[in-house]
């Protein structure tokens, strides 16, 4: 767990470097999203799973609770701003947020205490694969693109006009 900790936290860098880009350009929600997140996930959730595993190995006793109230926060902010993505987000990054609003409250629910977390983790983990697979697409699609000078990768516009 510390390594998966440790690489969210690179992680952080990249998106808040990507937020500052997208804001820049205009897209607020975009540039919002990926600070809220590279903050919000890839930094305390890394520095979490770190201290975890420092936890486990030293016997100290942790309330999940917490986190879960951290992940609901996390679940409504995507879930209110999901028709700004819609409008705004290129089809295959919107496709993504889908799977990941979806994933986000099994999460929330495991950590609260309230959802069995073997029963409900392996959703949860197949939601955040395919919503990777969605983000790794959009990367590909859209740096492809822009290196040819044209569309090699299909990478539709937003759903909402």
């Amino acid at each position: 767990m510390p390594i998966a900790g440790i690489w969210l936290i690179g992680g952080f860098f990249v998106q808040v470097i990507v937020g500052v880009i997208e804001l820049r350009l205009g897209s607020s929600a975009g540039g919002n999203t990926f600070t809220w997140f590279s903050a919000y996930f890839m930094l305390v959730t890394g520095s979490l799973w770190i201290f975890q595993y420092f936890a486990g190995v030293h016997g100290w006793k942790i309330d999940p609770r917490i986190t879960g109230w951290a992940w609901l926060t996390i679940t409504l902010v995507l879930w209110l701003e999901f028709p700004a993505f819609a409008k705004s987000m290129p089809l295959t990054v919107f496709a993504l947020i889908v799977p990941m609003c979806l994933a986000l409250p099994f999460i929330t629910g495991i950590y609260m205490g309230y959802l069995d977390h073997k029963t409900y983790a392996p959703i949860a983990g197949n939601l955040a694969g395919l919503a990777g697979i969605f983000a790794i697409y959009s990367t590909v699609a859209l740096q492809t693109n822009m290196v040819f000078g044209k569309q090699v990768f299909p990478f539709p516009g937003p759903i909402i006009k």
